[in-house]
């Protein structure tokens, strides 16, 4: 708009001081502005004079007539601004008020939905006693309709005590009571409460507590009432499961053997049982609200009552063990503890008294029983220790001072590990300590072991170790010893004299052999013997056949060969050669016992059966033992198949490789079999079923089996015969 004023302007100033053509051109311009000025008087633009029906002269339109024309244009703009500024302010006014009865509104209807879903009974009743609201879950829970409920007083009214409709649900034993207090709350307008049972829709009736109070308006008149109703069916279930479960436990007090009573923080007695009463003489009626000074035949207790008084301000638990002079050699435990209420204030002390005589008869039996263990444990001949949860040993039996070096007084007190157990293993057992307290479990808890222990002196000797967990308050452990040095000087002799007889039995075998052996020495001598003529034969001629010479050069060759290893095999039988394990093929091993033993199998008329596959793995050992087995087992089965006559004569070898990675070698033969009250004593020492025979074989043969960590067994067949063997691991790699 400043623009425009400056503009006209320098308009006026043309149109006084130029030409006819500049005076048409600010005629225009002047013209232009009045047109688009929309808010300008026509009449004062249209070049009438105002008043008159003649057209303005040129020379009217002077400066001042200009800006007075303008200035009215401006000062109605200005007018119209205000005007459209105080329309403006009135409608957002308007709708600012609009929006606050919007969100009233909104806030009201939320209230009744929320009154409508509220999951409590919810209503109000008018100044004269009639309901006017009830909300959605008391129609629900009755089945009413919101018109039945909400019904003028007067149309259902018959009597002054007639309830309104919505109390129609109650109990027809309660309407009575009820009517009396709803009709005096709504006469005095202080609103009412009661507790009755409502009918509920599915027919059952519900203990409610129902209570209203009134609205009031400024003056304190009474609008209406607002009230509620709880459904209380199961705080009533539970008050009357409370008073039931208090009167059997007064019960309970008043039938124990033990005198039982209560007192409060000044020391009057809240409650006493019958055992109590029976006990002083003094009843109940004349004890209760009444302190040991009040009673005669209690002041000997005086000094108890100041220890009562101690157990509220201590707030623990005390225990205390009474002599009872008067009645001979008796003992009493009174146990006294505090009662809290649920604000923790402690309000009263119970009493507890038990006759504890036989506990003390019991303890001194105890002591005695514990004397009596001691003796019989400083008797053992093993070392009997007791460790502590924190590997502290807390006993230590005579034995364990003569095995171990340390005196009792040396080693209760001291740790297990730093004790007795050499330094390799002290770490293992700590790690072994942790898993049992961490899950429970111990790899050699309640097992025998044998195991290094450490001596005073510092050397180490072999024990027995049994090692049992026993929980009391925390956990203690109880470790048997038992000293191995002179059981493993023992068994080293019982070992080389058991080694020394393997050796003698192999002999004894082999020379049982001999004539086997010496025939199948025999077989590759006159092989020799006939290719050599033959190989002279073919050389002596005029023309020697160097090819046939050749030929049989080569068969004296293989022959001599056989010769050797036949002889090599006898000689690694019959020496006492140490246990040496390598990758043995089994099953090449059995194929060479079976050569030497084919002159008794031909003599004695036996078939050989042989189910050996060639995929069969290597196992580990040492060969010439492993050939000692099967070359016993081989003749046992000859022998108990030489006097059956009526069924042929066979032996089946046959050889498996079972899941656990195990090669199985069986041997079934169709002898004269096993009784099976003797197959588990056949492998033990000195056991023989033969009328020669010495008990060593078999025993010798689980020895070398178990040696190879194997099994060995032995079942009756099926349907006769015997059925003999062992089963070897895999060895390890290719």
């Amino acid at each position: 708009m400043t623009r425009l004023k400056s503009k006209s302007k320098k308009k006026t100033r043309t149109v006084i001081g130029r030409s006819n053509a500049t005076r048409q051109r600010a005629r225009h311009s002047k013209n232009k502005i009045a047109v688009d000025d929309r808010h300008v008087d026509s009449s004062k633009l249209s070049g009438v004079r105002q008043g008159q029906g003649e057209p303005l002269d040129q020379g009217s339109l002077t400066p001042e007539r200009i800006r007075s024309v303008k200035k009215n244009i401006m000062a109605q703009r200005r007018a119209q601004r205000r005007r459209m500024g105080e329309v403006r302010t009135a409608s957002e006014a308007l709708s600012h008020e609009i929006d606050q009865y919007k969100q009233v509104l909104d806030r009201s209807r939320l209230h009744l939905e929320v009154l409508q879903k509220l999951p409590a009974v919810a209503w109000t009743v008018t100044r004269h006693g009639s309901c006017d609201f009830v909300n959605q879950f008391y129609l629900d829970a009755t089945g009413l309709s919101a018109d039945y409920c909400t019904a003028p007083l007067k149309t259902r009214r018959k009597t002054s005590s007639d309830l309104p409709p919505f109390l129609s649900v109650l109990h027809p034993d309660h309407k009575e009571r009820v009517s009396h207090i709803f009709w005096d709350g709504v006469r005095s307008g202080g609103g009412w409460t009661f507790e009755a049972p409502f009918l509920l829709a599915d027919g059952s009736y519900h203990w409610h507590f129902d209570r209203a109070v009134p609205v009031r308006d400024a003056q304190g008149k009474v609008l209406r009432f607002v009230g509620s109703s709880f459904d209380i069916q199961e705080l009533r279930s539970e008050r009357d499961s409370l008073v039931d479960r208090e009167r059997r436990l007064l019960a309970i007090i008043d039938g124990s053997p033990n005198p039982i009573f209560l007192k409060d923080p000044d020391g009057r007695f809240l409650l006493v049982n019958r055992e109590f009463e029976r006990i002083t003489g003094v009843s109940r009626d004349q004890i209760i609200d009444k302190t040991e000074d009040d009673l005669s035949k209690l002041r000997e207790a005086g000094a108890l009552r100041t220890n009562d008084r101690e157990v509220p301000e201590s707030g623990e638990l005390l225990l205390e063990e009474l002599a009872a002079t008067d009645i001979g050699r008796r003992w009493g435990a009174v146990q006294k503890f505090p009662i809290v209420d649920r604000d923790g204030r402690i309000y009263a002390t119970a009493h507890i008294t038990t006759d504890v005589t036989a506990r003390k008869r019991a303890e001194e039996h105890l002591r005695l029983a514990e004397d009596q263990t001691r003796l019989i444990l400083d008797s053992s001949l093993d070392a009997v220790i007791t460790i502590d949860a924190r590997d502290t040993i807390t006993g230590w039996s005579k034995s364990a001072e003569d095995i171990f070096g340390w005196s009792c007084e040396e080693a209760v007190g001291k740790r297990i590990v730093d004790a007795i157990i050499p330094m390799q293993y002290r770490e293992a057992h700590l790690r072994g300590c942790e898993h049992f307290f961490a899950t429970g479990e111990g790899p050699i808890l309640n097992r025998r072991i044998e195991i290094t222990a450490l001596h005073r002196a510092g050397h180490e000797f072999p024990v027995e170790l049994t090692v049992t967990a026993i929980r009391l308050e925390s956990w203690h452990f109880t470790a048997f010893v038992r000293d191995l040095t002179d059981k493993r000087r023992v068994e080293e002799a019982l070992r080389g004299a058991r080694e020394e007889l393997t050796r003698v039995t192999r002999l004894t075998a082999m020379g049982q052999l001999s004539a086997s052996i010496a025939h199948e020495i025999n077989q590759p001598l006159t092989a020799i013997a006939a290719n050599s003529d033959t190989c002279l034969h073919w050389l002596s001629t005029e023309e020697p056949d160097l090819t046939k010479a050749r030929a049989a050069a080569q068969r004296l060759a293989n022959d001599a060969r056989r010769a050797s290893e036949i002889i090599a095999r006898i000689k690694a039988l019959m020496n006492k050669t140490p246990v040496e394990k390598a990758p043995v093929d089994i099953i090449d091993a059995i194929r060479d016992v079976m050569k030497l033993t084919q002159e008794e199998f031909r003599k004695h008329r036996i078939t050989t059966l042989a189910d050996l596959p060639e995929s069969v793995p290597r196992i580990n050992g040492d060969r010439v033992q492993l050939e000692q087995v099967i070359l016993n087992l081989v003749l046992n089965s000859i022998e108990s198949m030489m006097l059956v006559e009526d069924r042929p004569r066979t032996l089946l070898i046959r050889s498996q490789v079972l899941d656990d990675r195990m090669v199985e070698i069986s041997f079934h033969d169709t002898g004269v079999g096993l009784d099976s009250t003797v197959v588990d004593r056949l492998f033990d020492a000195f056991f023989t079923t033969k009328h020669h025979g010495t008990g060593m074989g078999l025993a010798i043969c689980r020895s070398i089996i178990e040696a190879h960590d194997g099994q060995i067994s032995a079942i009756p067949g099926a349907p006769f015969g015997a059925v003999f063997q062992f089963s070897l691991p895999v060895a390890d790699g290719p």
